[in-house]
């Protein structure tokens, strides 16, 4: 089911237990078009029992910093409204999104446990030596996408600082991953969590 919650949309799938607490996947997609990632996002959701909330604010045009405190509150607001696991929160983007998650897991590393990048990089000069340990990061990519080559660097620079990640490929250059790939997603996170 999707609910319209003003700056962002929710999917939360049937079968939800009262009382039980449920990994978050939060979409910024370059364009604010909250729907489409929610549909990348909506098999995942059903066949794990996960949250989807998807931004209608964020967008590539906006300064950085302005953008990720809209994100902070809007994170805010859907844990306060739904049952969200807070330990199993994962930030993903397509494009400017998967930028936008970079930044986010940078700037409030307490609030996310893993990364999905899919065709996205870090903002230049974020690859710092303060940068956040020890967290999930998956990287779809496809070989015929402009941002291949960052990805791969970003990757790296991940590594260096005690991220575990796993790296997807699919066909298609810069656009989202097939409903599969996702998928995989998913279930390398779910063997993975701390």
């Amino acid at each position: 089911m999707m609910t319209d919650d003003g700056n962002y949309l929710v999917y939360h799938p049937d079968g939800l237990e009262r009382g039980k607490r449920y990994p978050l996947v939060f979409a910024l997609s370059p364009t604010a078009d909250a729907m489409s990632m929610l549909n990348a996002w909506a098999g995942v959701a059903e066949k794990h029992k996960w949250l989807v909330a998807a931004s209608k604010t964020f967008r590539n045009e906006q300064r950085m910093d302005t953008s990720l405190q809209q994100v902070s509150d809007a994170l805010r607001a859907v844990e306060k409204k739904y049952p969200v696991n807070t330990r199993r929160v994962i930030f993903t983007g397509l494009s400017g999104g998967g930028m936008g998650s970079h930044g986010f897991a940078k700037f409030y590393p307490a609030r996310v446990t893993a990364i999905v990048i899919n065709t996205g990089m870090m903002a230049e000069g974020s690859a710092t030596a303060d940068y956040p340990n020890g967290k999930l990061a998956v990287f779809l990519a496809s070989p015929t996408d402009f941002r291949y080559r960052e990805m791969q660097r970003d990757r790296t620079f991940l590594q260096t600082h005690n991220w575990k990640t796993y790296w997807l490929e699919f066909p298609g250059g810069h656009t989202l991953a097939p409903p599969e790939v996702y998928e995989q997603a998913a279930v390398w996170l779910e063997a993975n969590w701390r």
